[in-house]
């Protein structure tokens, strides 16, 4: 074929050798020997079916179980609350980390509540109050939400910065009627949700925590949406700063984010990587809980884009699939002119499913039209819930970005952790050094924003038979499960909001 060269890797590195130059792996690794089967089949990291008789009458089986094997330390009990703007359960297109974690340290005993806006970033509207509510809770799987109302935006202009803003008010007031903690996370992307959980933790008389999820506002000036020396970068750099020395540990899900860190005057004692991961143990199941996710949500069409990707490979298509943000980093339109080499390269039996929304998806779908891309198939988000079925139908996993500076601190992105679990390889465009796709060997790694390259390693992966295709999605599967399993994740983020202020390490004025 002209012009399409398939690219591929070397076979995995051994998993303890640290040559790459930013090595990925967590420091954390659960226990050695196989992973769990993925999603729900009855058999994780802990095994459901082996609980111990004894357990409550009232206590789900699987929280006994990962209550057990966590090393539950009574009299111990933490209260931990988590203020994370964009926070929610897998009921719906959003992050899930805090859920995740929250119901791991709810099995061994704590007590987790996530602060989160009812207004969904990802949907653009009202998910979670009735109209003249203010204020709701729900505990789901054992972690309290409380959801805050705040005004509708749909760009990235100053409606945007108000729905921050208020979000940052009204969980200051909405959590001056509950106990006192014991520790308050303030988690980015924004640090209006970390100064609101720094003047909560001031009132409250405690342990003040900073979870950094995005580098703000490195990330916005790698982007080009702030001049580096321009009075908002300047104010935002002085937050981070503030922030940084007045908490008793950060948390960092980027493997080099310590190094951003350090520079910015924070001590490396006070740095604390834990970085996302996977559920390693299964959901439990309330009575009356649909078994199929689709059902859940309905409006999503599960089942309607189970079918379409069933037809592509039904008609001799290899399907790769993309399911996250349509964002300006994500560089989503590489996947679509990645198809359109292929097409004029007379490889047209490969489609390519995008679900997901975002500012960069109108353009994505022009381009499609434009080069008459019937292979090329747009979707709605799905809820996280479902993306395990989804994925379960795909011949290829797909992950893009753009070539940003800010890349250089590496990656902790959910949906990488998702796309390896499913046992599916993956095509990995991007320049972040290290990567779980280089260490696990689960895929095949290109340059960011190279349509030739995205489209040459789809050509490879369509010429292996598929029992070579499977081989390399279970080397990813094992290590995503082996290395970044949520239980052993949760024990390192339990240790970090543990951790008293440290007197003698202050941390020092950063550069503005």
């Amino acid at each position: 074929m002209v012009g399409i060269r398939p690219q591929f890797l070397e076979p995995a590195r051994a998993y303890g050798d640290t040559a790459d130059p930013l090595p990925y792996r967590s420091m954390i690794a659960v226990s050695a020997g196989e992973p769990p089967t993925p999603f729900g089949d009855g058999e994780a990291a802990v095994k459901i079916s082996d609980a111990p008789t004894s357990q409550a009458h009232d206590e789900p089986p699987a929280q006994h179980a990962l209550r057990c094997s966590s090393g539950f330390r009574g009299g111990e009990d933490m209260r931990i609350w988590i203020f994370n703007h964009y926070a929610a359960p897998p009921d719906c297109a959003a992050g899930t980390r805090h859920y995740e974690l929250g119901r791991v340290l709810a099995a061994q005993g704590h007590e987790v509540t996530v602060f989160a806006s009812s207004f969904s970033h990802f949907s653009r509207r009202e998910e979670r109050l009735a109209p003249g509510e203010k204020v709701a809770t729900r505990t789901i799987d054992g972690v309290r939400f409380l959801w805050v109302r705040t005004p509708p935006y749909t760009g990235n202009g100053y409606h945007r910065v108000r729905n921050m803003t208020h979000y940052a008010a009204r969980v200051l007031w909405a959590q001056r009627s509950l106990d006192r903690p014991d520790v308050i996370v303030g988690s980015s992307v924004h640090l209006a949700a970390v100064f609101a959980a720094w003047l909560a933790a001031r009132g409250r008389r405690t342990r003040f925590v900073v979870e950094v999820r995005d580098l703000w506002p490195q990330t916005l000036i790698d982007m080009g949406a702030l001049r580096a020396n321009g009075l908002p970068a300047r104010l935002l750099r002085l937050a981070e700063s503030f922030c940084c020395r007045r908490a008793s540990a950060v948390i960092c899900l980027l493997p080099g984010a310590s190094a951003y860190l350090e520079a910015r005057g924070v001590p490396a004692g006070k740095i604390h990587y834990v970085p996302n991961g996977i559920a390693d143990f299964p959901r439990p199941m309330e009575p009356g809980q649909p078994a199929d996710p689709n059902t859940a949500d309905s409006g999503h069409g599960v089942a309607d884009l189970i079918d379409r990707i069933r037809s592509f490979r039904k008609d001799g298509f290899l399907t790769a699939g993309y399911i996250g943000s349509h964002g300006p980093a994500n560089g989503v339109a590489t996947l679509v002119a990645a198809a359109a080499e292929l097409r004029a390269a007379g490889h047209p039996r490969v489609a390519v499913v995008m679900v997901g929304d975002g500012q960069e998806k109108a353009a994505c779908q022009r381009l499609a039209r434009r080069h008459g891309l019937d292979n090329v198939l747009f979707w709605p988000p799905v809820p996280k819930q479902a993306v395990p079925d989804v994925l379960a139908e795909l011949d290829v996993t797909l992950f893009c970005l753009r070539d940003v500076a800010v890349f250089k601190y590496g990656l902790s992105s959910n949906k990488l952790f998702d796309y390896l679990a499913s046992g599916k390889p993956l095509v990995f465009a991007s320049n972040a050094p290290g990567g779980p796709v280089r260490e696990s060997g689960g895929g095949v790694c290109v340059p960011a924003e190279s349509p030739a390259d995205m489209a040459g390693a789809l050509a490879g992966l369509a010429s292996m038979s598929e029992t070579e295709r499977e081989q390399m999605g279970e080397r990813g599967r094992r290590w995503v499960y082996r290395h970044h399993g949520m239980t052993a994740l949760a024990g390192a983020f339990l240790a970090a909001v543990s951790e008293p202020a440290r007197r003698e390490d202050p941390v020092t004025e950063a550069r503005l």
